[in-house]
């Protein structure tokens, strides 16, 4: 049976996203006692209300609905209660309570907690958006928390700083993977005892929910969502590596099943385990990609770069994604594509045969055939309906007179090059490298330098395999005269990009924002200055560091966005930090960014 995903994705929407007062109708389960192992948590905050979110766990099983409530206070004693109220949730939820509390004032800091029959929940704080005259914002940036691939220091450090009005989370919030040796990071996970659960990847609803539990029992992460409301959206790993509008890269359907089944059951526990608004009947699309007023100092856009619309992404290692041709490499500096078809037929041939071509040919990508690919303005990121709402939702912001408009992105827009090691480090320092690397080492840092030498974009996963949907929000953000500050998740790596449209003008900064703990290419070639290579053959690249893991506090006032990213280390308690780098983005009254500064 064919099953359409548009129509499948609306049925989810009607049929998980039950309102809490729904649950009243449940027959209550008897007195039993209850633990809050999993914290508390705030999320998508507006002016006069937020949501509240927790875990509550019988200590005993039971079908029956369990009745919590909340109370909100202006004082961590409680002593002043502002709002309460009452929920159930059942074991049909996973035993999660999501409260939208209304009725509170803007721009004001609130305590919160709930309460089960004798158990009362830790504390949390959250705060209400600004109403009207706003100076200044302050927001962490926060992606890409791999579970084993070391502890989760840098929420840690978010939860003890002086003032952070909200955090933002730009995706990857979790992973999918399992637990085997070989599994992504358990080669740290191990020595540290943080073993994934389950320990297999993560496929059905259970699967889903089992890991969203393990991630909220971490102290760390459980101290950075009570210290102030978050703002979330997911990138692929909460559905699977890759993912795009109708797969992904880690889903195999023989194995696994159909890929809508999966997806839903990751929206779903997303929905159950994560402060966020549940999706209205039928309207999923709106549910994610979704807007904040800051006052009049700022809009923060949250847009959805993942299931919604985007077009499959090409791979460098999959097999038949890249076009590819012969070289003539007789003289390296000069290397020429070959069009001879008899020439072209040896060298196939003879790959065929040994699996090497005859010197001095080499197989490298077609560059040009991969170029009309990638800029094909068919392929989809954003898709249409969301390409039109992000246009309104920006000319809106300027029209009301605010001086910045935030977008939370889920992977790099800059356009980056490889990087070219032999002509960054020089080939007799790539070939030492080599040579002091063995078996499948040597292998892959091999097909890595070759690579790159080749005039190609470092990332067909991010905006640089979409060019032309990325030209359209371009257009979007001049035709306003916006001052867009992009914020990008995803590539492990902190970055300070400067945005030019294809006629060279200056549209946006963007600040890239590092992972928690997942590995970056720094990881992998450690000791190897790829940095100073980013930089120096892509020009909009201000300022890279592939090594360094952490987040990025984003502070907003009417005359600039001030970016700090911070570097927290990942593998060790105690844990130091440290201030890596900080930039200053300026306004301007025309289209386009001001001036990008380090500081």
């Amino acid at each position: 049976m064919k099953i359409d995903r548009r129509k499948a994705i609306s049925l989810f929407a009607l049929t998980s996203a039950v309102p809490m007062e729904a649950f009243a109708k449940e027959k209550p389960a008897a007195a039993i006692a209850v633990a809050f192992h999993h914290g508390v948590a705030s999320g998508d905050p507006l002016t006069d209300r937020v949501i509240l979110w927790t875990r509550v766990t019988p200590t005993h099983p039971t079908n029956g609905a369990l009745a919590v409530s909340w109370e909100i206070a202006d004082d961590a004693s409680f002593k002043k209660i502002t709002a309460r109220g009452a929920a159930h949730t059942i074991a049909d939820r996973d035993f999660t309570v999501k409260v939208d509390a209304g009725g509170l004032k803007a721009g004001r800091e609130y305590f919160y907690r709930f309460i089960a029959g004798n158990t009362t929940s830790p504390v949390g704080r959250t705060k209400t958006l600004p109403n009207g005259g706003t100076n200044k914002i302050v927001l962490a940036f926060t992606t890409c928390a791999l579970y084993p691939g070391g502890y989760f220091n840098a929420y840690d450090h978010i939860a003890k700083l002086d003032r952070v009005d909200a955090v933002v989370e730009l995706g990857d919030y979790y992973y999918e993977y399992g637990a085997k040796d070989d599994d992504y990071g358990m080669n740290i996970g191990h020595k540290l005892g943080r073993v994934p659960e389950p320990t297999h990847d993560i496929v059905s609803l259970d699967d889903y929910r089992v890991r969203h539990a393990l991630y909220k029992r971490d102290k760390d992460l459980q101290s950075a969502h009570a210290r102030a409301p978050w703002i979330c959206v997911w990138d692929d790993h909460e559905t699977a590596n890759d993912s795009w509008v109708g797969g992904a890269e880690n889903h195999d359907p023989k194995t696994e099943g159909p890929w809508v089944e999966r997806e839903q059951a990751a929206l779903r526990a997303y929905y159950e385990w994560m402060p966020i608004r549940e999706p209205q009947p039928g309207k999923a699309f709106e549910a994610i990609n979704r807007s904040f007023q800051f006052g009049d100092l700022a809009t923060l856009i949250m847009v959805e770069t993942r299931l919604v619309a985007r077009s499959r992404q090409l791979e460098y290692d999959r097999p038949g994604d890249i076009p590819m041709a012969v070289y003539d490499s007789n003289d390296p500096a000069t290397r020429k594509m070959v069009t001879d078809p008899e020439v072209i037929a040896n060298v196939t041939a003879a790959v065929k045969a040994n699996g090497a071509p005859p010197a001095p040919y080499v197989l490298g990508p077609n560059v040009k055939a991969l170029r009309a690919i990638i800029d094909d303005p068919e392929r989809q990121m954003l898709g249409a309906r969301q390409e039109e709402w992000l246009k309104l939702e920006v000319a809106a912001s300027v029209a009301a007179g605010k001086p910045w408009q935030i977008l939370g992105n889920q992977v790099v827009m800059a356009r980056v090059h490889g990087p070219d090691l032999r002509r960054a480090l020089g080939a007799e320092k790539v070939a030492a490298i080599s040579a002091k690397l063995s078996g499948k080492a040597r292998t892959r840092f091999d097909q890595f330098v070759d690579l790159f030498t080749y005039d190609i974009p470092f990332d067909l996963d991010g905006w640089d395999g979409y060019t032309e949907a990325r030209e359209r929000m371009y257009a979007s953000i001049m035709a306003s005269s916006s001052n867009a500050v992009i914020m990008s998740g995803d590539s492990h790596a902190f970055w300070m990009n400067e945005l030019h449209d294809k006629s060279g003008a200056k549209v946006a900064a963007e600040f890239g924002v590092s992972s928690v703990t997942s590995p970056g290419l720094g990881d992998y070639l450690p000791g190897i200055d790829t940095n100073s290579a980013f930089t120096q053959q892509s020009k909009e690249v201000l300022y890279t560091d592939q090594s360094a893991h952490g987040y990025t506090l984003l502070t907003v006032t009417r005359d600039a966005v001030v970016g700090e990213h911070v570097l927290v280390d990942k593998l060790a308690k105690p844990y130091a930090v440290s201030a890596l780098a900080a930039f200053k983005v300026s306004p301007s009254d025309s289209p386009g960014i001001g001036e990008i500064t380090k500081i």
